[in-house]
């Protein structure tokens, strides 16, 4: 609070530290409320590493079992049900089980929702 009152002192500014203070966190909080802000962390995790966007990738062309996708990637069974659980639980993944078998597919739905919420963002922003 103390930085706080010296910028005030230093800008100038008419508003007492305890009133800036408080529009400070008023705009905190709708900032918050923003729909990005609440789903955002979840998506740009998702997203935020190379294997999980091939995965992605893949899915999107078609639907996947975790054995085909060790073998297209190269990468142990453990570390692509690792990164498919990231991406389901940002909902980019959806799956499925047939009989022995999971497979996994893009779950366009979802992408076109986070695609309209980050355009509205951008937009609020510029």
């Amino acid at each position: 609070m103390e930085r706080l009152a010296r910028l005030i002192e230093e800008d100038e500014c008419s508003a007492s530290c305890e009133k800036y203070a408080e529009e400070l966190k008023k705009l905190s909080e709708e900032v918050d409320k923003a729909l990005l802000c609440k789903f955002g962390p979840l998506l740009f995790k998702a997203l935020a590493d190379r294997n999980r966007l091939k995965i992605l990738k893949m899915l999107a062309v078609r639907e996947m079992c975790v054995c085909e996708l060790n073998v297209a990637l190269d990468i142990s069974q453990g570390t692509i049900s690792h990164h498919l659980k990231i991406l389901q639980e940002a909902k980019l993944v959806k799956g499925r089980v047939k009989g022995k078998w999971n497979y996994y597919q893009v779950n366009f739905e979802q992408i076109e929702k986070f695609m309209k919420i980050s355009e509205q963002f951008l937009e609020e922003l510029y």
